[in-house]
């Protein structure tokens, strides 16, 4: 998906008044909240070198934690597979209805995903990995790691790409939606 389509992408999720119609008009420019998880998703995208659902991921910001999920979850995929619900054991090429949320308890506002875009973007590429089909693995220094202890993880794009030093023009993100 290109990265100005998932940045529309995230600015409807987020609520943020991009036209329901927006082949032929030109979209308002992203929001800051929209434009961060819109250059965490094109990092994620590069680093697997993929692109999970087909395309079609929502990605959606400052959500409760999910019902069942531990406590200090702070991020989670749902899909809906011919395996079931979020059952990773099925094909991912099969996945439909993918969802990254971020919870609002460790990014409650964008200055908190701009302040921690380490731990951010590190797990827009976990989440990312998930709806590619990988599971948790518990290699040190793995993206799949289920926890997150430091930022040995961390992949080197993240670290380099870093939101506090751009301007949303510079991190590439287009205004324009296309379908």
């Amino acid at each position: 998906m290109p990265l100005a389509r998932l940045a529309a992408a995230v600015a409807v999720v987020l609520g943020l008044g991009l036209p329901a119609a927006a082949e032929a008009r030109a979209a308002p420019a992203p929001s800051q909240a929209s434009a961060v998880l819109s250059v965490a998703a094109g990092i994620a995208q590069r680093y697997w070198g993929a692109v999970p659902c087909g395309g079609h991921v929502t990605i959606v910001a400052q959500r409760p934690l999910a019902a069942g999920a531990e406590p200090g979850t702070d991020a989670w995929v749902t899909f809906t597979s011919p395996a079931g619900a979020n059952n990773l054991t099925a094909p991912a090429n099969t996945y439909t209805n993918c969802t990254i949320a971020f919870g609002r308890t460790r990014w409650p506002t964008t200055a908190s995903m701009r302040e921690d875009w380490d731990m951010l973007c590190l797990t827009m590429v976990h989440e990312m990995g998930h709806l590619l089909g990988h599971v948790h693995d518990v290699t040190p220094g793995s993206v799949m790691a289920p926890i997150f202890n430091n930022y040995s993880s961390e992949p080197l794009t993240c670290r380099t790409a870093s939101p506090a030093s751009m301007s949303v023009t510079a991190w590439g993100v287009s205004g324009r939606a296309k379908r």
